[in-house]
């Protein structure tokens, strides 16, 4: 009998353990979903409360984390955004949205070293994302490694010829480079997807006037001034008579 008591006992103190962690997950589920509810509402501080008490029953729970960070992001205080990023990533290696949002703190940041290494990441776990493609190509850029943005830009392109920002910045890089026939040539496939952007028909015309092109630099200071370029108007009256 002792040893029928004894399993007995056991078996009921098997079941409570699990009782118990069954009604922390469910704690932490509603804690999900409150926060949530709260984040859409704009209400982050409420909702990093809400998810903190989630994480006091389930202290290893990856998503909690990066929806902390999330709420931190969207206050836009980064450096406790990429804290919450960061221990979301050492309990889950391969969580390639907490990867992209520590980016997004980096490039904010200008940690751009770092943002390309996040980048990268995220592209190794999904390597379709065009748009990442564009971002790290980004990063690249402004580390002034023009030929990595021109390769990460043509790949996003690859993916999705539609993406006219993709267009202007591979303009930017050739420009940057001294190639200004391969910069006219993005440039006027950018706003031939996007018309509505002075700082793509201002770029052109600095390009088509390096080129010798002066009537159509001046055209598309032009153009640059009705959509709004604030510095248009100096290069008309200084190149255009």
């Amino acid at each position: 009998m002792e040893i029928l008591r004894f399993k007995s006992v056991k078996i009921l103190l098997v079941t409570f353990v699990v009782t118990s962690n069954l009604l922390f997950a469910q704690d932490a589920t509603n804690n999900v979903n409150e926060g949530l509810k709260l984040a859409k509402e704009k209400k982050f501080q409420d909702a990093i409360l809400v998810f903190e008490q989630g994480l006091k029953q389930t202290p290893k729970n990856a998503d909690l984390y990066y929806y902390i960070g999330n709420a931190y992001l969207d206050l836009f205080d980064f450096q406790k955004a990429i804290s919450h990023f960061s221990q979301s990533i050492v309990l889950n290696t391969g969580y390639a949205d907490a990867y992209y949002n520590r980016a997004t703190c980096y490039i904010q940041t200008k940690e751009y070293d770092l943002a390309y290494k996040d980048y990268t990441k995220v592209l190794s776990l999904d390597p379709k994302n065009s748009y990442t493609y564009y971002l790290r190509g980004n990063c690249a850029y402004k580390l002034a490694n023009y030929n990595a943005a021109i390769s990460d830009f043509e790949l996003a392109l690859n993916n999705n010829t539609s993406l006219h920002e993709v267009q202007f910045e591979l303009g930017n890089a050739y420009f940057s480079l001294g190639n200004f026939e391969k910069a006219l040539f993005h440039y006027e496939q950018a706003i031939q997807l996007n018309n509505t952007y002075s700082n793509y028909y201002f770029n052109r015309a600095i390009t088509e006037y390096n080129l010798g092109y002066p009537e159509d630099a001046c055209a598309d200071f032009l153009n640059a001034k009705e959509l709004g370029d604030p510095e248009a108007e100096g290069y008309i009256k200084e190149l255009c008579h």
